[in-house]
């Protein structure tokens, strides 16, 4: 678990400080949103992978099932992020929210599928 959480705090720290380095990206990078978005996913990745190692002890059918739950979840989440976002705050950094907000979840889930590999083979 520790291992996981350095590796998560790494990545996001990373997708956190280059948003500031891509020119189109860096205005809304400095907005609270970009902030919200990077610490959300973390927030959620952590508590999903805890969700995994628990089911992972139990049985492999739970496993799965976590592991499936846990990426439907993060959609889901996603679309009602998104969704949100675009009618209360509106039309200012639509695209690089947007933009962001995949980028932020494609890390997020490819961090938690890789680790939940190594659960399930360890």
């Amino acid at each position: 678990m520790k291992s996981f959480l350095k590796t998560s705090l790494v990545v996001n720290l990373s997708l956190f400080a280059g948003g500031f380095l891509i020119p189109g990206f860096s205005e809304f990078a400095g907005t609270w949103a970009w902030l919200f978005l990077i610490v959300g996913y973390a927030f959620l990745t952590l508590l999903l992978f805890g969700w995994i190692v628990r089911a992972a002890k139990k049985s492999p059918m739970q496993f799965v099932t976590a592991v499936n739950g846990a990426t439907a979840l993060k959609m889901l989440t996603s679309l009602a992020v998104v969704t949100i976002y675009l009618v209360t705050v509106g039309g200012v950094h639509r695209i690089p929210f947007a933009l962001g907000l995949f980028v932020a979840f494609a890390a997020n889930t490819f961090l938690l599928v890789a680790a939940s590999q190594k659960i399930n083979h360890g």
